[in-house]
């Protein structure tokens, strides 16, 4: 009977693993299945532009010019919903002057193919270098959540002017690691090491986190910000909205706000 019960135990946890494995992605992922375009979401200042990514799937981006004398901003949302679902923050950006770029994710809002790291962060050089081509003076890379850690790892393939972070983590790792799922962190197929081009990175820097955040840790932030070798860094530690009104409030916004309109005073 102990022979049995083990042999049974040893089956299920194959399962459990094997089901962790196979089904990460449906387990951290939460896209829009229906796109919402830019006349539905009430953002008509946005155009919807395609562009063909190296292996031939379409990449979606939501497009508004701005002041070209401006820097432009590339925004890589969070791993819920689709672009119309942080529209409402992007067009404030817009009216302020600035250009903004932003790209949609395999699997979301009916964009074919699959999310993967390397992908990804591919598909978001593309968007990086139509927004060189539509010349700009500088792109600033801004990411949400898990956007966070696509902005980060685009730095490793282009070299962005300044990069925004708001919520994000370390690593998907350590994100995954925080959390009470056994093996979760074992079985990851992507780490999205946040940290390994946040250490790399340069330029002018923006971190913004909430100590109310019990999604991913304020602590990510100020581990990523204490690692930067930036001498142009800030951080703000918010005192007050979880993750998700750290962005959909606006809470974030006047810290990018002002963060944009220094930028763009040093280059003139």
């Amino acid at each position: 009977m102990i022979k049995v019960n083990v042999i049974w135990m040893c089956l299920v946890g194959l399962v459990y693993v094997s089901g962790l494995f196979l089904f990460q992605n449906n387990l951290l992922f939460f896209p829009d299945r229906k796109y919402v375009p830019p006349h539905q979401a009430q953002a008509e200042m946005f155009q919807e532009i395609s562009l063909t990514a190296k292996d031939g799937n379409p990449i979606r981006l939501w497009y508004a010019q701005g002041d070209k004398t401006k820097p432009a901003v590339l925004f890589l949302h969070g791993n819920a919903g689709q672009i119309a679902t942080f529209a409402e923050q992007l067009q404030v950006i817009t009216q302020a002057g600035y250009g903004v770029l932003a790209m949609e994710y395999r699997s979301f809002a009916e964009v074919p193919g699959k999310i993967r790291q390397d992908v990804i962060f591919s598909d978001a050089a593309e968007s990086f270098d139509f927004l060189r081509e539509e010349g700009y003076p500088k792109i600033v890379v801004y990411g949400y959540s898990f956007g966070a850690a696509m902005a980060a790892g685009l730095t490793s393939l282009r070299e962005a002017d300044a990069l925004i972070l708001t919520a994000p983590f370390y690593s998907l790792k350590r994100e995954v690691g925080d959390k009470p799922v056994p093996f979760a962190k074992q079985v990851l197929r992507d780490e999205y090491p946040s940290y390994r081009y946040v250490g790399k990175f340069t330029k002018p820097l923006l971190i913004i986190t909430s100590k109310k955040d019990r999604l991913i840790s304020w602590k990510h932030a100020q581990d990523l910000f204490n690692l930067s070798p930036s001498t142009q860094k800030e951080i703000f530690v918010l005192d007050k909205p979880n993750h998700n009104s750290l962005y959909y409030s606006g809470a974030n916004l006047p810290y990018i706000l002002e963060f944009l309109k220094k930028f763009d005073a040093s280059l003139k």
